[in-house]
């Protein structure tokens, strides 16, 4: 068994756990021997998650090279989405912002603080429209409490 990348077959996901932040070059690494094993499936999902603690190293330029990445994927094995769990405000506002880069094409990308919330999306991946209510709803600010 795969220490970072595991497939669950019968949830139709690829859950990828990493100890640290990958570089771009691992992030590839895995994502491929995810894609070679036998027991993927085009049209599976991916989970990403990482241990708390550890210090998120992506720049814009790390975020922009990852949306390629999986825009250029997604050609190969088809649509599909990436739930990204987060532990800190900065992963939120990073898995955010590659929401906003893939508000267009085949892959879907949502930020998460709960890996609970993240699985549950999972199960019917849509995507995010801010005047539209979709489970797990964002919180709404104080300010405009219709905006969640």
């Amino acid at each position: 068994m795969n220490p970072v990348y595991r497939i669950d077959v019968a949830r139709k996901v690829v859950l990828l756990f990493w100890s640290e932040f990958p570089t771009i070059a691992r992030l590839r690494e895995v994502v491929e021997q995810a894609i070679a094993d036998p027991e993927f499936r085009p049209g599976m999902n991916f989970l990403w998650d990482r241990r708390p603690g550890d210090a998120n190293t992506a720049t814009i330029e790390y975020l922009r090279e990852a949306v390629y990445y999986m825009q250029v994927m997604a050609e190969e094995i088809g649509a599909h989405a990436w739930a990204i769990v987060t532990h800190t405000p900065g992963d939120y506002g990073k898995a955010r912002m590659l929401e906003a880069m893939t508000d267009v094409g085949k892959v879907l990308i949502r930020g998460f603080q709960s890996r609970g919330d993240a699985e549950e999306w999972l199960r019917n991946p849509v995507r995010y429209e801010p005047n539209n209510i979709h489970f797990p709803a964002r919180s709404p600010s104080l300010m405009h409490p219709g905006y969640g």
